[in-house]
């Protein structure tokens, strides 16, 4: 499928993916097809902003099931890192895409936000351009903090609205709080943050001419709009640029990309898929790792990535990583990156991605966690009746057994060593045998 061979490129901790439009229509339309609830980003420099300085927001935007670069700063940041995002998908070109597809195939858009004259207008232009558009309904709730707006009445509102699609403009970072807050409670197949697109739609903010937006330089026009609005904020977005980027670029180009034999090695322990990076985990081979990775996600289990022979990591492989992340944890399946070169930890304390993943040292380590987190969550507590009762029978111990104890320790301490090698279990490849009994 589509969106599961489809690779992302993280931009300070960001994972966009490296989507065209036609590209990004087609995922979405995968993503209605498979029902549930699926959050896409149009995300700029600010997202990029925000994230840096809020936890939350950074785990909010690597649990969206797609993230599209909706500014050429992000783009031409890629095209520094030698990992090019195909282009740029802005909200306000992808809101009339997702009309034209209603028109196509029956699909009902809901607009949520943005002022009632604008949701108006944008609605009726969009029914204009494209006959048979499906705009099941539309609300522009009062203007208020997050926390005091009426969650109750908006869910109700689009429950009873049935939509396939849901476009919240309400702006960055609260619209997509708004959804991932609701996320469990939306039966919405796409929902998407799409900041002030309604306003540009329905022609109360230009857009820059053609040649401006080709050079990237819509933000110009933008700002000469609304400068009181946007002009700190396009300075903040740059600093941010300024400060962080070139670090990330620096550790990037520094990784000693050795010309050697590269690969993705599977093998499986127990309930967990072993995928050990070989060589440079660049280019082509970020597809095939990131298909890994999906496979293991669909087959319930968990993942350690060992890094013990990975001399290259690219951009698409944190991407991968960032972007799969929070799907395994809401799924309850573990993460773990292995035995990572003093550079890949670098790379990711530039790429902003430092603490985002469980790390260890050691292999063993990680099988061993995942085994003792299994044996712990599968194992049956006892009723407090039987706990109850168990804690009343007298313990009994055989003074045979303390014996054979006694002498084993005693050999032990005499200098006899344990064999651990591969003749004792056919799992010891790993250093132990993990029993769930």
């Amino acid at each position: 499928m589509l969106s599961t061979l489809n690779t992302s490129v993280a931009i300070l901790g960001v994972p966009f993916n490296n989507v065209t439009m036609d590209e990004a229509i087609s995922i979405i339309e995968e993503k209605i097809a498979a029902g549930g609830f699926h959050q896409v980003a149009t995300a700029n420099v600010d997202f990029v902003n925000n994230s840096i300085h809020d936890k939350e927001m950074h785990d909010i935007l690597c649990s969206c099931d797609l993230i599209v670069p909706d500014g050429m700063p992000i783009v031409w940041a890629s095209r520094l890192m030698g990992t090019k995002l195909k282009e740029r998908v802005s909200g306000v070109d992808l809101v009339p895409r997702l009309a034209e597809l209603s028109a196509r195939r029956g699909y009902g858009i809901y607009l949520l936000g943005a002022s009632e004259k604008s949701s108006k207008r944008a609605a009726e232009v969009l029914e204009e351009q494209y006959p048979g558009v499906r705009i099941v309904g539309r609300y522009s709730p009062p203007l208020r903090p997050l926390e005091e707006m009426d969650h109750e009445d908006i869910l109700s509102r689009i429950r009873q609205a049935r939509p396939d699609i849901l476009l919240v403009a309400m702006g960055n970072p609260k619209q997509e709080r708004w959804l991932a807050m609701h996320r469990d409670r939306l039966d919405v197949p796409i929902c998407i943050g799409i900041g002030g697109s309604l306003d540009m739609i329905a022609g109360y903010i230009s857009r820059a001419p053609l040649w401006m937006q080709r050079y990237g330089l819509e933000w110009l026009y933008r700002a000469g709009q609304e400068p009181k609005r946007l002009i700190q904020r396009y300075a903040n977005d740059a600093m941010t640029l300024a400060v962080y980027l070139p670090a990330q670029l620096a550790m990037n180009a520094l990784q000693p990309a050795r010309p050697t034999a590269s690969n993705v090695l599977i093998d499986h322990f127990e309930n967990a898929m072993i995928v050990k990076i070989v060589g440079n985990l660049a280019g082509t081979l970020c597809a095939r790792f990131e298909a890994n990775l999906r496979e293991a996600l669909t087959a319930g289990r968990h993942i350690v990535v060992d890094m013990a022979d990975c001399t290259h990591m690219g951009p698409e492989a944190l991407g991968s990583l960032a972007q799969i992340a929070p799907s395994m944890k809401r799924l309850k399946q573990q993460l773990w990156i292995a035995q990572m070169r003093p550079h890949v930890v670098r790379l990711m304390q530039t790429s902003r991605l430092e603490g985002y993943f469980m790390v260890t040292s050691s292999l063993s380590d990680a099988l061993y966690r995942i085994a003792k987190a299994d044996r712990y969550a599968f194992k049956p507590m006892l009723a407090p009746q039987r706990l109850a009762r168990a804690s009343k029978k007298a313990v009994q111990v055989r003074v045979e057994m303390l014996l054979d104890v006694c002498s084993t320790m005693k050999t032990v301490n005499e200098g006899a060593q344990l064999n651990f090698d591969s003749t004792f279990s056919p799992d010891a490849t790993y250093g132990y045998t993990a029993s769930l009994g």
